[in-house]
């Protein structure tokens, strides 16, 4: 079996796309295990807590899941009980609304993330089926096998969402399904974000 590393910690940053007065850094929710934005930088970054890339080379940093562990070596579930990682992330979809959010411990089916080594923006995998052929393979030039491609899209956004009646609306990182293809948000309160690695922030634990 292929060796798996869990590179970090590290913590994430946030910017906006369009409002420069969106700055900060994200960290777990603790009621809904969502990806909770909080302003400003981090007053006293922890190298021992933070958020961690697991993929199969060490400080490979491209194709990966993402998880959380607390500063020493244990996080708190949504159920109270103490786990080794906060984590893998995934999106948790409504049908009436084009705006998922990712969420911790979505170890059934994580999202594959990784940071892109140009602009360094987190980026999350998904396929491209804008060139779909139901010509029996006959594409295009530009997509022979008439099938859908594989590619990275940066739909980050942060919006004011609620995830259940249980729980009030707060302010989460949130994936925008179509923002790529040009599609707004149905929640209004959306802005579109980048997510970045606080380098002054990495650390490697112990």
């Amino acid at each position: 079996m292929a060796q798996i590393f869990a590179n970090g910690p590290f913590q994430l940053h946030i910017s906006s796309l369009s409002n420069t007065s969106i700055g900060g850094h994200i960290h777990p929710c603790k009621d809904t295990l969502g990806l909770c934005f909080e302003e400003g930088a981090l007053a006293t970054p922890s190298t021992d807590e933070g958020f961690f890339f697991t993929s199969r080379g060490q400080e490979d940093y491209t194709t990966g899941y993402l998880s959380w562990r607390s500063e020493d070596k244990q996080a708190t579930s949504q159920s109270g009980d103490n786990v080794t990682e906060y984590g893998p992330v995934g999106l948790l979809y409504d049908p009436g609304t084009n705006v998922a959010v990712p969420i911790f411990n979505q170890t059934q089916s994580p999202e594959t993330l990784g940071f892109d080594a140009e602009t360094g923006n987190l980026m999350m995998a998904g396929i491209d089926d804008t060139a779909m052929s139901s010509s029996g393979g006959n594409g295009t030039a530009g997509n022979p096998s008439g099938g859908a491609r594989g590619r990275n899209y940066n739909n980050w956004y942060l919006c004011f969402v609620q995830l259940d009646d249980s729980n009030p609306p707060e302010t989460l990182v949130s994936w925008v399904l179509g923002a790529n293809l040009g599609w707004p948000p149905t929640n209004p309160t959306c802005q579109p974000i980048n997510i970045t690695m606080e380098t002054s922030a990495v650390g490697y634990g112990i």
